[in-house]
This record gives C-alpha cells, structure tokens and sequence, in this order.
C-alpha cells in the first residue's frame, strides 16, 4: 500500500470519527475497542490506530488503561487548529467559545490590515482590490458572498507578510465556516460592504492606522450580528 493511499485513508477515517463524535453517536461519550472501530471503518488496525493518534494529539480524545478511549469534552480540544475549530462549532453550539473566537480574530485581522498597508506590493494590492470588487458584485446572502469575503481576507492577510498571522486567520476563518449562514437585511449587507470599502481605501493609501481602525470597525459589526444569532 504506497503511502499517499495511507494517508487518504487515514484522513477519511478521522473525518468519519469526527462526524460520529460531533453527532454523538457514542454512548456514555466512549469510543469501542480499535478492532470494532477498525471493522466498522473497513480498514487495519494500523490505519485505525493512526487516526486516533491524530485525534488524541487534538486533544480530543483521553486514552487510559482499562477504561478505554474516551471523548473529552469540546471545551478542551485544542483550539489553535483550523480543523479543530471547524469541529468544535459543529459539535456544539457554543456562544462561549464563538465570542472567543471573533475576540481572537480582533487580534489577527486589524493587524493583519495594518501590515497589508505598509508592506502590500502591486500585485497584492491588485489582488485585494480585485477581490473586492468580486465581493462588491456578489449576490447578498448567498454563497458566492461567503466565498469573495473570505477570498478578500485571505488577499489581505497575505499582503501582511506575517506567516503566523497568515495560520491564525486560517484558524479563525475555517472555524467561522462551521457557523449556520447569517443572513443579514439589505442596509447590513450594504454596511458591512462600505467597512470593507474603508479598509480597502486604507490598504491602497499606505494608511496602516486607518486600515487597522476600519477593520476593528468591520469586525465589531460582524461580532455583533453574530451573537445574535448565536
């Protein structure tokens, strides 16, 4: 078996485990034996025992001898990872750690704008101006609107330069994608459009501090309306 194949095993199985997990298909929060789940899942033991090694170093899972391997509770899975952040929403509705999670995306974005601002080279700011207008002509409330507001982030994140900004953000926008859709009325959109407009502007000018306040702004907004719907 050549290890690509490996790999995409491995990565279904703890794909599946998770949705078993979030969905709360295990009784008294306990995984079964590694052969039952192996024979479930139709793969070896070895496949088995690495994806529960993936979760386990998430900190999903507590592993002790005759007790077996047990779910930990989402409030103590690790935090700093995209994919365990995309889980813990899932799993929970969790307006705790939702208001953490756009409190740590205040400390990423608006600095993520500022250095956008001083360290954008052409065709980073070509890209960001470009994604906005893709964001500006995308239909309110609909899919395409999700996808240009994050594909607008990622450009500005990454004309930041900051490679740990660059994972944080990850962190926290694959983590606000396992959010429900928020469908805001036709004045919120149009604000929420002018906001990034203001960021934009700044970026384009060189205007580090005026990026930074207009993205907290932006932030603030959004933070909002998503505790609300929480």
């Amino acid at each position: 078996m050549n290890h690509g194949y490996e790999a995409s095993l491995v990565k279904r199985v703890v794909n599946q485990l998770v949705t078993g997990i979030v969905n709360g298909e295990y009784a008294e929060n306990l995984l079964p034996p590694q052969v039952i789940l192996s024979k479930k899942y139709g793969v070896s033991r070895t496949i088995m025992r690495e994806a529960l090694s993936i979760l386990i170093s998430r900190r999903m899972l507590d592993v002790r001898p005759k007790t077996g391997t047990r779910i930990k509770p989402s409030k103590e899975w690790l935090i700093i990872d995209h994919e365990v952040a995309e889980w813990r929403l899932r799993a929970t509705t969790d307006p705790e750690y939702l208001r953490g999670l756009m409190e740590f995306r205040a400390l990423v974005d608006p600095r993520a704008a500022s250095l956008a601002a001083m360290r954008a080279g052409r065709q980073q700011r070509i890209a960001i101006a470009i994604a906005y207008q893709n964001l500006a002509h995308a239909s309110a409330n609909s899919a395409d609107s999700c996808a240009a507001e994050d594909a607008l982030l990622c450009a500005i994140v990454d004309a930041s330069g900051d490679e740990l900004l660059k994972q944080m953000s990850s962190v926290v926008r694959m983590g606000m994608r396992a959010r429900p859709a928020i469908h805001p009325h036709a004045l919120a959109c149009e604000v929420h459009l002018a906001h990034f407009a203001k960021v934009v502007r700044a970026i384009e000018a060189g205007d580090a501090e005026g990026a930074k306040a207009a993205m907290t702004q932006l932030l603030a907004n959004a933070a909002e309306r998503l505790m609300e719907a929480a």
